[in-house]
């Protein structure tokens, strides 16, 4: 898909070189035009009809034809460009969708290997207290803003977190250490778990914090403790 995706921006690159090679044809025979003091749409006769004495008749109608010529090229290339583009955004956003739902999968099936470890803990005796404390909320959310990374997630307000990555509420300094893992995990997934609503329902999200998604932090939620 990689390749794919450069083939396609390469494309595009040509097509943009075709476009500065017409507009550079295009400006040198309207430079041709005005040496001769003549445009698009000066009459080419006199007053009396004939043929103006003045102008390089045969000159000034090569360029004209040629400069309609080029417009409509002009035109049928930035539709081409317009497409590859179009092509070149759809490629790159497969692509992180792609790594996005690896991701998650990579995640869920770490996830899953950490329930099986407490399973295992519990069947063996002593392990309901790790159960316990891990289900034991550390942090509620406060507030999502729109677009963020949280609500991509599906972080609600009023969700309270009982695992946020290697964070539980048995972590030391718990919201400092919770800041410090959303700092190490930048562009990377993390695997949030919390109770929400009045049935205290657990929830696994997949939570991906990062830069420049339109407002503060690499989150864009407010987190506070319980």
């Amino acid at each position: 898909m990689v390749n794919t995706q450069s083939a396609l921006m390469a494309q595009a690159q040509e097509l943009m070189k075709q476009k500065d090679n017409i507009e550079a044809e295009i400006r040198s025979l309207q430079d041709e035009l005005q040496s001769q003091k003549v445009g698009m749409t000066d009459r080419l006769v006199d007053s009396n009809g004939f043929p103006r004495s003045d102008i390089d008749l045969v000159a000034v109608t090569t360029a004209r034809s040629n400069i309609v010529k080029l417009k409509n090229d002009h035109k049928e290339i930035m539709l081409q460009i317009e497409e590859a583009l179009h092509a070149v955004h759809a490629e790159a956003l497969a692509e992180r969708e792609k790594k996005k739902e690896e991701a998650a999968q990579a995640a869920l099936q770490g996830e899953s290997s950490s329930s099986t470890t407490v399973a295992q803990a519990s069947q063996s005796g002593g392990g309901s207290n790790t159960v316990e404390a891990s289900l034991t909320p550390f942090a509620k959310v406060n507030a999502v803003a729109p677009d963020s990374p949280a609500r991509e997630a599906g972080l609600l307000q009023g969700d309270k977190i009982v695992a946020f990555g290697t964070v539980t509420a048995s972590t030391p300094n718990v919201l400092p250490s919770l800041s410090e893992h959303v700092q190490s995990r930048e562009n990377k997934p993390i695997l949030v778990k919390v109770l929400r609503g009045d049935a205290s329902e657990l929830q696994s999200l997949i939570l991906v914090p990062r830069q420049g998604w339109g407002g503060r932090g690499m989150l864009g939620c407010h987190i506070v403790p319980v």
